[in-house]
């Protein structure tokens, strides 16, 4: 992974939005299957482990930074009750061939920071705060504090 702060200018390369209810819909996509595979073990954990509000809808939009070489996700969160938080993005975007594991572990970190932003907790662990994305053993896991549960099967 490739560290990466502020606002990415680059070629638009996946447009995604989850719902609650109806889990991820890809709209558009130029890179690899474990991009897309990714997003969607990250949706299917969404739908759970909220706490101080309750997620409705994330917009993702992907770009690809020629700069780093990396592609960055962007997320709007939309929280029940509240509108839409606007694109953004702070954190670390992966190579466009990086494995599944570690797509979905810097997705996990980017859209975990954008829900935080609009003022939900999630994932929210068993013994309170914050669970953590991590790799561990090169598969990506939820970490709270020393259990660890396969991302996309909270």
């Amino acid at each position: 992974m490739t560290g990466f702060f502020g606002n990415p200018r680059g070629e638009q390369v996946l447009t995604a939005t989850w719902v609650a209810r109806e889990g991820v819909r890809l709209v558009s996509s130029d890179l690899p299957d474990a991009w897309v595979n990714a997003l969607g073990r990250v949706g299917r954990d969404l739908n759970v482990r909220q706490y101080g509000g309750v997620v409705e809808r994330v917009d993702w939009v992907a770009e690809y930074d020629p700069d780093s070489g990396c592609v960055l996700l962007l997320s709007d969160v939309t929280v029940l009750g509240r509108g839409p938080g606007g694109l953004g993005m702070s954190g670390y975007g992966a190579q466009v061939n990086n494995d599944e594991e570690s797509v979905v572990v810097c997705i996990a970190d980017l859209v975990q920071d954008q829900v935080a932003r609009a003022h939900v907790a999630w994932p929210w662990g068993d013994t309170g705060g914050f669970m953590t994305p991590r790799l561990v053993d090169a598969v990506a896991f939820w970490s709270d504090r020393s259990r660890y549960t396969m991302i996309g099967s909270l």
